[in-house]
């Protein structure tokens, strides 16, 4: 077989809708090489490792690698790190894989379906008897009489280990149920610890190892391990080496240079950071995507943005604002028990914050959107939520961001009320709910014009609602529920908020709003 993963560059062909291992090397697909990764895991001794990583990172290819280089098929590795690390003959394993994922979990039943589904695959493919009752025996007999038959102990690799709790997260009943005959499933790892050679889990949470992974006192969680941060993703001296070929192509295809296309895939995709080192980590699902398609977009979110996430703001009552710049302790990263009062583990664990800053003294995280394809997808999401009709007016978004560039502060504030005149009635209720509703609504609708805005912007003397920059202008808003724009424009003057941009050249431009929650829109405005 010729040396695989060096495509040529008038033929690149990336990896899109497939996790196989065994595919992308065979049909010479682009692949970024992981494998130094598993090398470490064989070469640490441990048995049970536990990996979290957001949903299409690459954690179910790394799971496939794993199956393929534990099965013994070296030929697939030609090439690769490993293969330099071990030029020895490998020893292969009987393996057994389960994936959690994949199919909607909406009954009691499903779960144990799911489960005894793939079950029964694994003891024809392995060629054992099988045992025919509850699913978590099952799957203890079919570790036993697998490791008996080959006369060599198993690996075991289960892929989103957690999706039947993600997927009723909303539905606490039936999670609860899912953790219990999850905890009875995987406490068959613990029972049948004698027959297991190397054990790796993967899922988008750390749901606590306390509720799930009870009997796993030796589980090796390296999730926010410093080695590992790059294990799944694309750092920066990957994109480099095994994408340059794409970016050049690229370049040529959208008229640009390779500078422009790296700081633009930079800009859109790259930001996640898994460890206090902060590696950074682009998105490999929107990458992929950017060099088949030739375009950039949101690829990632366009697969789909959990609506749980912008319904846990509502519930939780939690600022919009307060998303980028949050610090949190590194244990509340992984407890989503709470998450209807306290949505940022959820947000975390599902990829659409990360880490931006480590306080050593503190073991403290200061957590932020990765990267602008992240934080338009939720301020959109966020902003369809509070008002649908939102997707249907993106006219009238860019009309209002032309009418901040070009310091038409009056047109602006028609073309807001024309849009807030369109929020349904029954949206009407989370204006007596929550203070913050419109200005959610105004912070998602600049952030989403590309302008330079800050919330809450602190001052000597107070706090400036809104605060948004353009090239040419600089405005200062404040907003009234209930109140008037006079009185708005007083806080504004009586404050002094605009005392720390005297010295900026820009047109200062203050706005006082007054809104109503009888009439659900601006009722007065002044400018000055």
């Amino acid at each position: 077989m010729e040396e695989m993963g060096k495509p040529s560059r008038k033929e690149i062909l990336y990896p899109i809708g497939t996790a196989s291992f065994k595919w992308i090397r065979e049909n010479s697909l682009v692949y970024v090489d992981k494998t130094r990764y598993i090398n470490s895991l064989v070469e640490t001794k441990a048995k049970y490792y536990f990996l979290a990583r957001p949903r299409r990172f690459g954690k179910s290819l790394f799971l496939d690698t794993m199956a393929e280089y534990f099965s013994g098929n070296r030929e697939l590795f030609k090439g690769l790190a490993i293969d330099r690390l071990h030029p020895e003959e490998w020893e292969s394993f009987p393996v057994i894989r389960l994936n959690m994922s994949g199919k909607a979990f909406t009954d009691s039943n499903s779960l144990i379906m799911k489960t005894e589904g793939q079950l029964i695959e694994l003891e024809n493919q392995l060629q054992v008897s099988p045992y025919p009752y509850d699913f978590e025996q099952r799957f203890e007999s079919l570790i036993i009489n697998a490791s008996q038959k080959y006369g060599k102990k198993v690996v075991v690799l289960i892929d989103e280990y957690d999706a039947p709790l993600t997927s009723t997260i909303d539905n606490p009943k039936l999670q609860e149920l899912f953790r219990e005959q999850l905890h009875g499933l995987y406490s068959v790892l613990k029972n049948a610890e004698p027959y297991i050679h190397f054990c790796f889990m993967t899922g988008v949470t750390c749901y606590g190892k306390v509720s799930v992974f009870s009997g796993l006192n030796n589980l090796n969680d390296i999730t926010f391990d410093n080695e590992y941060a790059g294990i799944c993703g694309i750092t920066e001296s990957e994109l480099h080496e095994y994408y340059d070929p794409g970016v050049e192509i690229l370049a040529g295809t959208l008229k640009t240079t390779k500078e422009e296309i790296y700081e633009k895939l930079k800009f859109n995709y790259d930001g996640y950071h898994f460890s206090s080192s902060l590696l950074d980590v682009y998105n490999p699902y929107s990458i992929n995507y950017v060099f088949s398609k030739s375009e950039f977009d949101d690829y990632w979110c366009q697969s789909g943005v959990p609506t749980i996430l912008s319904k846990s703001l509502m519930q939780s009552d939690f600022d919009v604002e307060k998303l980028n710049g949050m610090k949190v302790q590194k244990s509340a990263l992984s407890d989503l028990s709470m998450f209807a009062m306290n949505p940022i583990p959820l947000f975390y664990q599902t990829g659409y914050l990360t880490l931006k800053a480590y306080d050593n003294k503190r073991q403290r995280y200061t957590l932020g959107y990765p990267n602008r394809e992240v934080e338009s997808s939720i301020l959109n999401n966020i902003l369809s939520l509070y008002l649908p009709s939102a997707q249907d007016k993106r006219g009238a978004v860019y009309d209002m961001e032309d009418a901040l560039e070009e310091g038409d502060a009056e047109g602006f504030i028609k073309l807001m009320k024309a849009f807030l005149a369109d929020i349904p009635n029954q949206l009407h209720k989370y204006v007596a709910r929550y203070e913050n509703y419109y200005h959610t609504i105004f912070y998602c609708l600049t952030k989403l014009m590309g302008l330079d805005v800050e919330a809450e912007y602190s001052t000597s003397e107070g706090f400036i609602d809104m605060l948004v920059k353009t090239a040419d202008f600089i405005y200062i808003i404040e907003l009234k529920i209930n109140g008037t724009a006079e009185d708005a424009m007083a806080q504004i003057e009586e404050k002094h908020y605009a005392a720390p941009f005297g010295s900026d050249s820009r047109r200062l431009i203050k706005i006082g709003l007054g809104f109503s929650t009888e009439t659900h829109n601006i009722t007065s405005s002044l400018i000055r």
